[in-house]
C-alpha cells in the first residue's frame, strides 16, 4: 500500500509543525509538561525566574502547581499564543515528521513527532478504535480543558504515543535512515531535562518505510490497535471532546482535513530501555486525622492492596471527605517524604511491569487513572513542537 493509505488506515497524519524562529533561546522556550511537580511549586518558581520575559511555552501553558494555588487566568495564555503567531516568533516548518533523540540519565531514547486522527480514538474503555487508551479517563478533568482549547489557536502537546515493538524495528530503521539528516534543533533542556535533538523527515521514500514498519507492527500485534496512549491521556481526550463538538458544525467535506481533527504527539516504543516505568504514587492532603482515615478505609500502609484495588477505596473515602485532596506523585521517595507532612498520607508503590501495559491493550481493558509513570518527572516530554488547530 502507498504510505498515504497506510497512514490514513492507522490514524496517522504528517503534520505542519510550528517551531520558534531562529535565534530563540530554546533552553528557555521548552518547558516541562505542566502536570509535573504539582506538589512542588518551588520547581516552577525556579523555572519562572530562569525564563523571565523570554519567549517560552511557560507563558502559553498553566502548570498545575499554579492552578492549585489559584491561577486560573487562561486568557493570558491564549493571548500569548496569538502574539507569538502574529509576531512570527513561531513559524511553520512545512509538512514532515520530527525524529527526536533525547539524552537523559536513563539513556538515549528516540521518538517521532506526528499527528493522530481523533476519529481513530475513543477514551471510553472497550472501544474498537485503533488508538487505545491505557488508563481510565477522569472526564471531570476534561471539560475545563475543552473550554481552553476552543479559544486556543494552537496546541503544544506533551502526549507520548506508544508502539509495541520488542525487536526495535521502527527506531532502529529511523536511526539509520536519519543519521545524515541535518538537525533542526539541538540544545540542553532546563532543570536537568537532558539534551534533545530533532531532525525533520520530509522524504517520501522514508515516509513509505515508516508506514510499512508501522503497518507490520499493527499486523504482528493482532490488527486490533495501531497505537496506545502513554503520557497525556487527558490532553488527548480533551482534543477528542473538542473535535466531537466542533465537527457537528462542519460539513462532511470540511471534517476530512480540519486541523482540530488531529492531535500532535510523539511516538515512542513501549519497550525502549531508556524509558523506565514506575507506579504512580498517591498523596492525600488535608486529612484531619491520618490514622483514623486509614482505619476508615481499612488500609495498612505496610501491606497495601494493588493499585487497581486501592484507587476505588480512595475515591469512596474522598467523596465522603471533600476537605481532603489527592495528588499523584511520580517519585516514590518524594511521595514518602511529602506523606510525613502534617495532614498527609502517602501510598507508595515501587515496581511496575511494562508487559502489563501490553496485556491491557491486548485485552482491550484499562488501568485505573494515573496507574503508571513513564520516566522520572525531569524525563517527561517538554513542550517544544506546536501546531495550529484553527
Amino acid at each position: 500500500m502507498d504510505y498515504k493509505e497506510i497512514f490514513e488506515k492507522l490514524g496517522v497524519k504528517i503534520p505542519n509543525i510550528l517551531l520558534p524562529k531562529a535565534g530563540t533561546d530554546l533552553s528557555k522556550y521548552a518547558v516541562l509538561a505542566c502536570d509535573q511537580y504539582a506538589a512542588q511549586p518551588e520547581y516552577w518558581e525556579k523555572v519562572r525566574a530562569y525564563v523571565g520575559g523570554s519567549p517560552s511555552t511557560l507563558h502559553m501553558t498553566l502548570p498545575e502547581a499554579w492552578l492549585i494555588a489559584g491561577d486560573k487566568d487562561y486568557s493570558k495564555r491564549t493571548e500569548t499564543m496569538e502574539k507569538y503567531l502574529s509576531e512570527e516568533i513561531l513559524e511553520e516548518i512545512g509538512d514532515g515528521f520530527i525524529f527526536t533523540e533525547r539524552n537523559t540519565p536513563d539513556g538515549t531514547r528516540y521518538g517521532l513527532v506526528a499527528a493522530f486522527d481523533l476519529e481513530q480514538y475513543d477514551y471510553n474503555p472497550g472501544s474498537d478504535k485503533l488508538i487505545k487508551v491505557t488508563e481510565r479517563t477522569d472526564i471531570t478533568r476534561v471539560a475545563p480543558r475543552v473550554e481552553i482549547r476552543k479559544k486556543a489557536p494552537l496546541e503544544l502537546p506533551h502526549v507520548l504515543m506508544l508502539i509495541v515493538d520488542k525487536q526495535d524495528k521502527f527506531f532502529s530503521m529511523l536511526k539509520k535512515e536519519c543519521s545524515a539528516l541535518p538537525k533542526i534543533y539541538d540544545f540542553d533542556l532546563m532543570e536537568g531535562g537532558g539534551n534533545i535533538k530533532g531532525k525533520k523527515i520530509e522524504n517520501e521514500i522514508l515516509f513509505q518505510k515508516i508506514a510499512d514498519i508501522l503497518y507490520d507492527l499493527f499486523k504482528e500485534n493482532g490488527g486490533t490497535f495501531s497505537f496506545a496512549m502513554g503520557d497525556g491521556n487527558h490532553s488527548f481526550a480533551t482534543a477528542k471532546c473538542y473535535w466531537e463538538e466542533l465537527k457537528k458544525t462542519l460539513s462532511a467535506e470540511e471534517q476530512k482535513n480540519h486541523p482540530a481533527r488531529f492531535c500532535l504527539a510523539e511516538i515512542i516504543n513501549l519497550y525502549d530501555p531508556a524509558m523506565p516505568y514506575e507506579c504512580m504514587n498517591r498523596l492525600l492532603t488535608g486529612v484531619a486525622d491520618p490514622q483514623n482515615a486509614l482505619d476508615e478505609m481499612g488500609l495498612d500502609l505496610s501491606a497495601l492492596p494493588s493499585l487497581q484495588e486501592l484507587q476505588p477505596v480512595l475515591d469512596r473515602w474522598l467523596e465522603a471527605h471533600p476537605e481532603a485532596k489527592i495528588e499523584y506523585v511520580h517519585d516514590a521517595n518524594t511521595c514518602e517524604r511529602l506523606g510525613k507532612e502534617p495532614g498527609c498520607i502517602a501510598f507508595c508503590y515501587r515496581e511496575f511491569d511494562r508487559d502489563s501495559v501490553y496485556d491491557m491493550i491486548k485485552n482491550n481493558s484499562v488501568f485505573v487513572r494515573k496507574s503508571f509513570a513513564m520516566g522520572h518527572p525531569y524525563e517527561k516530554r517538554y513542550y517544544l513542537e506546536g501546531r495550529k488547530i484553527r
